[in-house]
């Protein structure tokens, strides 16, 4: 019993030291570093490359990627920028009158400048099977917050009254009949909308449906308004991110199966491939930052980053930068300490489960020393040769989680 105990004890206290300690680790001595800040110049027609390190350097590269070797003051940064600082620039009275033949204004400025982001822990969740809908176009100025949900049952779009939780046999006739006359094939591969009233307008929902084909639904004045999207047909949409941006100019973002990325227009519905721009909506974060003058497309993930820079209107490539991921000091100490790593939550996903990841083999070494270390303590604590043999081997394998509670137990 007392050996079954002690057992017991010891793979507990393994599983707790293999999440806890590479967590404290990662606290005492943090193992990442930040991406720096890229923006390009309507002034300079040059990248600005902006660290967020301590130092702050903030350089200049061409359209290949490749630094200048010129450096600049944030004040310089700020006239080299004015799209992105240009309430530093008034401040100062240094806001220029016009920027490559266009009349600069601060509500110009501002009405052509929004922000997009995507982190894989959006995409990789359990998504509920109801969609909440908004009325687009309400009997007031103001949007109101959904009154109805929808879901796909026996064929049919059924629609159900969040108050009652009757079903509007009505509605739920109009949506079927647009949905089978559009051709929207089951099941739902991806969709994206934001429920919100604290927006500007609403443009529903963009979905994916089971022929990878992208359609545009909302309702209007309660009644169904969804349209296909026109694309080729080895096109194959994988995901979607609606937009509802102050300018009205997109619709949102599209991925496809070969992991290339669109941005859709709404005047026709425009399908527009960003070049050179590889994003996995599973796997990559991605974030655009757009002005007036141009866009930046920044995708990221355990490898490194890229930028990509793109013509605001007429979406041809500009330049580009990309930053690939080393390994710091603190991680690769880490990985001769700790043979692997526990966690519970991630980055990528939403669901709490144990995830045995970063194995080492470089923590042998570490691992056999500590298993001769152990071997000759116990020798000395006149442990018998059974005991000291099978504790030994089991250090060889985890290392120092199993040093420490082995240690511990046999006094």
């Amino acid at each position: 019993m007392k050996k079954a105990y002690a057992i017991v004890l010891v793979a507990l206290s393994v599983i707790v030291l293999s999440w806890f300690l590479p967590w404290l680790y990662s606290i005492v001595f943090p193992v990442g570093g930040s991406d720096p800040f890229i923006a390009y110049s309507p002034v300079s027609n040059q990248l600005i490359v902006s660290t967020l390190d301590e130092q702050g350097t903030i350089a200049s590269a061409d359209n290949e990627g490749n630094l200048t070797g010129e450096t600049f003051t944030r004040e310089q940064r700020d006239s080299l920028l004015p799209q992105i600082y240009f309430t530093q620039l008034m401040a100062r009275d240094e806001m220029p009158d016009s920027i490559n033949g266009m009349e600069m204004s601060v509500p110009a400025l501002k009405h052509n400048q929004w922000v997009f982001s995507s982190i894989p822990h959006d995409v990789n969740k359990v998504f509920p099977e109801v969609f909440l809908i908004m009325e687009s176009m309400p009997k007031r100025i103001d949007l109101e917050d959904p009154e109805e949900v929808f879901r796909f049952r026996d064929g049919k779009v059924e629609f159900i009254d969040i108050a009652t939780n009757s079903v509007n046999d009505s509605r739920t006739r109009r949506f079927t009949e647009i949905f089978n006359d559009r051709g929207f094939t089951l099941p739902v591969k991806s969709f994206s909308a934001n429920i919100t009233s604290r927006k500007a307008y609403d443009d529903g929902y963009l979905m994916v449906d089971g022929n990878n084909d992208v359609f545009h639904l909302k309702m209007q004045a309660g009644r169904p308004y969804m349209v296909k999207l026109r694309k080729p047909d080895a096109l194959k949409a994988a995901n979607v991110f609606i937009m509802e941006n102050i300018d009205n100019r997109h619709l949102g973002f599209m991925s496809d199966t070969d992991n290339n990325l669109y941005i859709i227009e709404k005047e026709g519905y425009r399908i527009i491939k960003l070049d050179n721009v590889k994003f996995n909506a599973r796997k990559d974060r991605v974030s655009v930052v757009k002005n007036l003058f141009n866009f930046v497309v920044k995708t990221s993930n355990e490898k490194g980053s890229q930028w990509n820079v793109f013509d605001s209107e007429t979406y041809a490539p500009i330049a580009s930068y990309s930053r690939v991921e080393t390994e710091s000091t603190s991680q690769k100490v880490a990985s001769w300490i700790f043979p692997f790593e526990l966690s519970f939550s991630s980055t990528s996903d939403c669901y709490a489960k144990p995830r045995f990841e970063y194995f080492s083999w470089h923590a042998l070494i570490l691992n056999v020393v500590l298993a001769a270390l152990l071997f000759v303590v116990l020798r000395r604590r006149r442990r018998n040769m059974a005991c000291c043999c099978s504790c030994a081997a089991v250090t060889v394998v985890f290392g120092i989680f199993a040093f420490i509670p082995l240690i511990i137990i046999n006094k």
